[in-house]
Order: structure tokens, then C-alpha cells, then sequence
């Protein structure tokens, strides 16, 4: 089980505070209104937060290196057994659906034995990609952590800091940069190496009531 970080205690307050005071001298030609201004103690804390999602995201890499590359030669492979299967298809003789439909005949054999990789191949690879997604969910989880907590203790500092200079810098504090990894649309396997979503077993599926399918209804 995964503890939530600690909220910044007071030690910690302490060393913000002073920390601080000492950035005052610095900011006395911050306009208030600016959001976009930042102190020696706002790059730190930003430095360290994208260091920490860069080593998480490297730790992902080097973990899921095998599955990763599995994945990609996987999909790869059930793309050219999914044309193999259509093109099959398209060469079953119009006097030969029938014998495909009842289970004989050689036309029958080739297309069983294409449906089963296909079919296995695509079992392994959802496998895959549920295991890479949870994986690399964890690692986004954990670096938010970081930066969450990073985004408290810069708060914690500007309010000091605000003090410290009677009000002369922005109300807020500004936004630390989130990794564009963190917020990464879609799953772990798009981003990495986007596939074709729409080819895959279930492609098959839209032909369930093709005569020359082996496992057709009749």
C-alpha cells in the first residue's frame, strides 16, 4: 500500500519563512499583478519536482522495457495476420463458403488456424497493456504526489514571502510546470507507440455473419 506524503510541517515552515525573507531583497521590482514571476526558492522547488517525474518516468522505461518491446512486435505481427485473414477471405470461391460455414474443407482449416493466433495475439497484447498502463498510472500518480506537494510548499513560501515584502509580489504564487508526461492523454501504450486502435480481433467481428467465416452463424 502506497502512504500519502506528509503535509510540510512545521520545521519545514520554518525553513520556507526564512527562505523567504531572504529572496525579498530580490523581488522589490515584482508588479503585483504579474503571475508569471518567480524567485530563486519557486525555480528550486520547480527543479526538483521535474527532476523527480524524470526519474520516475525513466524508472517506468527501464521496468517496462521487455513488455514494451513485446507490445510493439505483438501488434505488429497481428497486423499482418489480420490482412493475411481478410485477404484469406476475399480468396474463399464462391463454391467453397459453404464447406467454410459447415467446417471442412482446406479454405476452412487455413482461416480456423488464422482466427486462433489472431485471437491469442490479441489476448496477449490487451495483457500487455493493462500491465504497461498500470505501471505507468502508478509513476504519473507518484510524480503528482511531488509536484502536489511542491505546489504546497510554494504557497506556503509565497505567503512568507508576501509578508516579508508588505504585498509587493502577486497575491498568488506562480503555477509550477507540470511534466508534459503527467497529463498525457489516452494509455501509456498510446503515448509510447500509438497503434491502430481500430484494427484489431474485434475487426473481425463486424463480419459474424459471413458465410466464410469458420465460426459463422448458420
Amino acid at each position: 500500500m502506497t502512504t500519502q506524503p506528509l503535509r510540510v510541517g512545521l520545521l519545514a515552515r520554518r525553513r520556507l519563512a526564512r527562505l523567504a525573507r531572504r529572496d525579498a531583497a530580490a523581488v522589490h521590482d515584482t508588479e503585483p499583478d504579474r503571475g508569471d514571476a518567480t524567485t530563486p526558492t519557486v525555480a528550486t522547488l520547480q527543479a526538483r519536482a521535474d527532476a523527480y517525474a524524470r526519474r520516475e518516468e525513466q524508472r517506468f522505461f527501464r521496468g517496462m522495457r521487455r513488455e514494451l518491446t513485446e507490445h510493439r512486435v505483438l501488434v505488429s505481427a497481428l497486423r499482418g495476420d489480420l490482412d493475411a485473414y481478410e485477404e484469406q477471405l476475399d480468396r474463399v470461391p464462391d463454391g467453397d463458403r459453404r464447406n467454410v460455414a459447415e467446417g471442412r474443407g482446406p479454405a476452412f482449416e487455413e482461416l480456423r488456424r488464422l482466427e486462433r493466433r489472431v485471437r491469442r495475439a490479441n489476448r496477449r497484447a490487451d495483457e500487455l497493456s493493462a500491465l504497461i498502463n498500470s505501471h505507468f498510472t502508478a509513476a504519473q500518480l507518484r510524480a503528482a504526489r511531488m509536484f502536489d506537494r511542491s505546489d504546497e510548499k510554494t504557497a506556503i513560501y509565497w505567503g512568507a514571502l508576501r509578508e516579508a515584502t508588505a504585498g509587493r509580489v502577486a497575491p498568488r504564487p506562480p503555477a509550477l510546470r507540470r511534466s508534459e508526461w503527467l497529463t498525457a492523454r489516452g494509455t501509456a501504450v498510446d503515448a509510447l507507440h500509438p497503434i491502430s486502435a481500430s484494427r484489431t480481433v474485434d475487426t473481425t467481428r463486424e463480419h459474424d455473419d459471413d458465410p466464410r467465416r469458420t465460426d459463422a452463424r448458420t
